[in-house]
Order: structure tokens, then sequence, then C-alpha cells
């Protein structure tokens, strides 16, 4: 059944952000981004019909009947958007993680995951409502109206498909973050296969053919050393762009592979973590149209002492997005808002550059149109319980998102 449209509305503020500029991302300011005093937004059917100053926005209004959200206390920033995330599992790994904080082995691993997600997916449905949905619900409470969502739990065509299905079946869940599936196929050898050359094999006749028809946007892989070779990665990733997918890839996380050499060559649309690329890769990238997706929970999470090179990046003109990575292993956060902080921490961004991170720049590196706010746009917004604007990313700790808009319906 269509869902009905939603009501016109209009949204009053202290302020508003709509970070709708083609600035440089290295040292933006807020009046970059859009800032606007007392502003206001007038949504009609999903989309931003007027946007601005509040008396010029209500003109605009006043021929509607309009719900009215008033928002006296709160800055409101585009909807965030969280370019790199790994929800779809079954399984509890905080034993790996109190073994890590005694400097132990973990016990239990990836491999733990695939199996209680292969059990999970006997019953899709439950696994959905059970362990899925409550976590994206959570991603939308805080702020993060749109998601890419991974595949990669499951390591045989059967389960990556029906993770796939499952996304597509919840599309028109109005009540969740707006979901871009990636198919993960190459996220980790499975125990079936003894080698991943013959295992790239698998996904790329058995797996990649049918990921699209399953709904995949984007194709994506672990490409680290211990896990799938650089070029591994290129022969997998070469078969999903025959097949119609976009390209991401895990890129020299954890040591130094000539992942980002490779996926940069490729004309990939991002590389995520890349903690170990190379000045020559930053001088690639800082030239090219790819993203570099940093995840900061992930360094924080781990402990570890290096870090992809994010300033440098920014300082010879490349572009930048911060996203959760969460997943159960090495990155079990669901907020984009503790993100922000962390950028700030670890990166030493400021609350201009770490909101553009989570905005424009994310949905850049996904390639749509999410992240701003325009006539026109579709209207997925926050708004932010903050006095001023630099507070983003300092404020920390609980839920600064007082209302969540997401295609012009309120959702908090």
């Amino acid at each position: 059944m269509a869902s009905v449209a939603a009501a016109p509305l209009l949204l009053r503020a202290r302020a508003l952000l709509t970070c709708d500029t083609d600035a440089p991302q290295q040292g933006i300011t807020f009046e970059d981004l859009g800032f606007v005093d007392r502003g206001a937004i007038f949504v009609r059917d999903g989309r931003i019909a007027a946007i601005g100053e509040r008396a010029t926005v209500e003109r605009a209004a006043s021929a509607f009947d309009c719900e009215l959200l008033d928002l006296p206390n709160a800055v409101l920033v585009p909807g965030f958007v969280d370019a790199h995330t790994h929800p779809l599992f079954s399984g509890n790994r905080e034993p790996d993680f109190r073994a890590r904080l005694r400097d132990e082995p973990s016990p239990l691993g990836m491999l733990y995951t695939v199996a209680r997600t292969r059990e999970a997916l006997l019953s899709p449905e439950r696994f959905w409502g059970d362990d899925v949905e409550p976590r994206l619900r959570a991603m939308l409470a805080h702020g993060t109206t749109t998601v890419e969502v991974k595949t990669g739990y499951a390591l045989h065509r059967p389960g990556e498909l029906e993770l796939l299905d499952l996304l597509v079946r919840a599309e028109s869940e109005e009540r969740l973050p707006w979901m871009l599936p990636t198919f993960l196929g190459a996220h980790a050898l499975p125990p079936e296969f003894p080698d991943a050359d013959g295992y790239v094999d698998y996904l790329i006749d058995q797996c990649l053919p049918y990921a699209r028809v399953h709904g995949a946007r984007y194709a994506d892989a672990f490409c680290e050393p211990g896990f799938f070779s650089a070029s591994q990665t290129e022969r997998y990733l070469e078969a999903a762009r025959r097949e119609g997918l976009r390209l991401r890839v895990h890129c020299d996380e954890m040591q130094h592979g000539g992942a980002a050499t490779m996926a940069l060559a490729l004309g990939v649309d991002a590389i995520d973590h890349g903690n170990y690329i190379t000045d020559a890769d930053v001088e690639r990238l800082a030239s090219g149209e790819t993203v570099l997706v940093a995840c900061p929970a992930t360094i924080d999470y781990l402990g570890l002492k290096r870090h992809a090179p994010v300033r440098a990046l920014l300082e010879r003109g490349g572009r930048v997005a911060l996203a959760s990575d969460f997943n159960p292993g090495t990155s079990p956060c669901l907020n984009l808002q503790h993100v922000a902080y962390l950028g700030r921490k670890i990166f030493r961004l400021s609350a201009a550059e770490v909101l553009d991170a989570v905005t424009r720049q994310a949905a850049r590196s996904l390639r749509i149109e999410r992240g701003v706010l325009r006539v026109g746009s579709v209207a997925d917004l926050v708004a932010l319980g903050i006095d001023e604007p630099d507070e983003f990313g300092w404020l920390h700790g609980g839920n600064l998102a007082t209302a969540v808009v997401r295609a012009g319906r309120v959702l908090l």
C-alpha cells in the first residue's frame, strides 16, 4: 500500500545550517555552510519548498495548512549520512572486547559472527525484527537519516542475497533511515573455502551476477593482508563494475598492502579507513573524486596508534567523510554524534569540518543527493539541542537530537 503523503510542515529554529556549498572542506566555516540565524524551513510533499530567513519562509508557507514544529533551542542541520556500517549480523562479541582489555587473543572473531548470522537467517523476519531493526532505529534516533548498509556476515550466496532481500523488503518502512545496500561478499574467507583465490572466483561467478538484482547499489571488499590481497580485490571489483555496481573498498586499515593505490587506479567512489595510506596515495586522493571515509570510532575502540592522514589530505584539497563503521567486532558504535566528537579529538577537526564530514562529504562518497538542505531536496534533517554550532562534536555522551525529520515526516 502506498504511504499517505506527509502534511506540509513548517520548522522554525534558533538557527539552521544548510551545508549547501562548494567550499573546500579544509578550514570550512559555519558561514560557508550556510548559517542562518532564526531560520525556517517549509516542507511540502516531502521536499524543501522554501528555506532561509524566517519571515520569507513563513510567507511562502502561509497559503498552506502546515504542521508547525517550533525549535527555539535547536540548530537545524541536514540529516546525518553514515557511509560505512555493518548492522546485518547476529551474535554478541563482547567477550572479544573483554579479552582485548586484558591483551588476550579474541576468543570468538568474525567467523563466530558469520556462524551466528547464518543460523539467524533460517528465520529471516525474526532476525530482522530482533537484531537489525532496533539498530537502525537507534541510528535514526541519533540523527542518521541515510545509512549505507553492508552485507558480509553470511559469506555464501543464499545468505548474502537474503541479507540484500531484507533491506529491499524494509524500503517502505518510514521509521527507519534510508538504507543503501552494499554487497560485501569479500569480507573474510568462509570456512568452506581453503583459499582466497577460489572464494573470489565463487563470488565473481556465483554471487556478483545476482547482487544488483537483489538490490545492491555498491560492492565493497576488505583489502587487507590476511584477508584479500590487492590483486584479488581488483579482480573482484572489476567484476562488480561489469555487473553495474559502484565501487567502495576497505583500504590499508591495519597495515599497508597497496590497497589504496589499486583502488584509486580503479576510480572507486570511496576508500574507507586508510590508516596506512602513503603520501603518494594522499596526493592521488586530493587530485581526484574519491572520498576518504575515515572511521575514528574504530581507531578508538581498537586503540590504534596510527590513523588516516585526514588533515594532510584536507590541506591538499581532498575530501573526508566520517562514518561509524558500526560492527560487532571493532566498532559497536551506532551514533554519528559520537563519531563527530572522535573526529574532532583524533583528527583535530573543527566543528564545521566534522559537520561537513557527516553530511555533504558522506553523501558525496555515496554519490547521492543528500546531506544538504536546499529548495527541492528531500527533507531529511535533524534538530540539535545546542546553543551554538561550535558545540557539535564537543558535547557528547548523550543524544543531542531533539527532532528528526525524514522525507518530510517528523519521526522524533
